[in-house]
């Protein structure tokens, strides 16, 4: 049976992994921490006064110097003689003072316990790339967030985003200078937001790059590690993954999980619409479905695969007609009104109001997506038997008998 050693008070203080949890708590670090307190695997006192030093005595976010450790050990017996705290908290001070004292005689505390005590555990990363929350506000413009208190705001209408092989980032062409201090730690995880009326492309460390669609979010690492290269997706977007045998590409949706090693495809995963897409354009993807307990299915060029509720579908398409609005056109083919209403309010961003019986009129065509939204709406009288009129910055569809 193997013997689990508890955390102590010095582990924790020499934990980079601790000290983030307590200098930038999130919901994940703290379910954690708590369940090794709950369980014993640390004592309560030793967890309570090591979140006491960190928030008193600003531990930076790495392992102390000697000399730093004995400041650290000056700073806790000053403090101990104050009877600001319960004389609880003061007799586990001096406790830890007199731990201290002996550690700095030999060598150091975290040096020492290093030599003699067994190795840490491995590092646990407690953050999944699909659990990165999406902000509160996403505001008219594409957002790159590198943490929760840094983020870059583009006003314009389109952008290109691009990072180096080293994870810095850089937005058309033009290198971005990200903060470096205590309120901007960097994040495992950075995200792109594009809403709606907005496009961006995005180029990801490993040379893949994406075109993101109207209202649609992107979260990844600035640098891809470990044995997979993983993103999350919500929305729409079309990508070319660069080819590594050794590493497969993963694409997370709350619905679906799509395996590639080099590829290129589309993927449609928008929140509001019950179906969602995947549409394969060269080599090779295998699609999970998290809604069924169905088999993963693999695709070949010119499919498509159709996940509806937990009903899953495959067939041969035309690749051209869901690739093309990176150019600027849809394709429509045998698609309700709807559907395709939908999808334009969402790259306009405008609102578009319609009757139930205009949203079942099933529609053949091409759109131009340069062109004025009023115009685009208006020629669908041409194919479609309805009529648009604009008022109050609303658009409105009603049948032409």
């Amino acid at each position: 049976m193997e013997i689990i050693r508890p955390y102590t008070i010095m582990d924790l203080l020499d934990d980079v992994n601790f000290i983030s949890h307590v200098k930038h708590p999130s919901p994940e670090s703290e379910s954690y921490w708590t369940d090794l307190v709950n369980t014993g695997k640390i004592q309560r006192d030793d967890y309570e006064l090591a979140v006491y030093c960190i928030r008193s005595f600003r531990i930076p976010d790495r392992q102390l110097t000697q000399e730093e450790i004995a400041d650290l050990w000056t700073k806790i017996r000053a403090n101990a003689t104050k009877e600001k705290k319960t004389k609880h908290i003061n007799i586990i001070l001096w406790t830890v003072v007199a731990m201290a004292a002996c550690a700095l005689v030999l060598t150091g505390i975290f040096i020492f316990y290093r030599q003699t005590a067994e190795p840490p555990a491995p590092v646990v990363q407690t953050l999944k790339i699909e659990d990165v929350a999406r902000p509160d506000s996403i505001g008219t413009d594409i957002q790159i967030i590198f943490s929760e208190n840094e983020r870059l705001t583009l006003t314009e209408k389109t952008a290109d985003i691009k990072y180096t092989k080293e994870g810095n980032p850089e937005v058309n062409a033009k290198a971005v200078a990200q903060t470096d201090n205590e309120t901007s730690k960097p994040q495992p995880f950075n995200q792109v937001i594009v809403p709606q009326g907005r496009h961006s492309s995005l180029t990801l460390s490993d040379g893949t790059k994406l075109w993101l669609n109207a209202s649609s979010r992107v979260v990844y690492p600035p640098v891809f590690e470990g044995k997979t290269r993983e993103i999350f997706l919500e929305g729409e977007a079309y990508l070319e993954v660069a080819h590594d045998e050794n590493l497969p590409f993963v694409v997370k949706t709350k619905q679906m999980e799509i395996k590639v090693l080099g590829t290129k495809f589309n993927v449609s995963a928008y929140d509001d619409e019950e179906v969602h897409t995947v549409v394969l354009a060269a080599g090779s993807v295998t699609v999970r479905a998290k809604t069924t307990t169905a088999k993963p299915t693999t695709l070949t060029p010119n499919q498509l695969f159709q996940l509806d509720g937990e009903k899953i579908s495959v067939r041969k398409v035309n690749v051209k007609n869901y690739i093309s609005w990176i150019d600027g056109i849809y394709i429509f083919k045998e698609d309700e009104l709807s559907f395709i209403l939908k999808r334009l309010a969402h790259y306009y961003g405008i609102e578009i109001e319609y009757a139930p019986e205009v949203g079942k009129i099933r529609y053949n065509g091409k759109i131009d997506l340069k062109e004025d939204p009023l115009r685009v709406l208006s020629g669908l009288s041409h194919t479609a038997p309805v009529i648009c009129r604009k008022e109050n910055g609303r658009y409105y569809l009603i049948i032409n008998y």
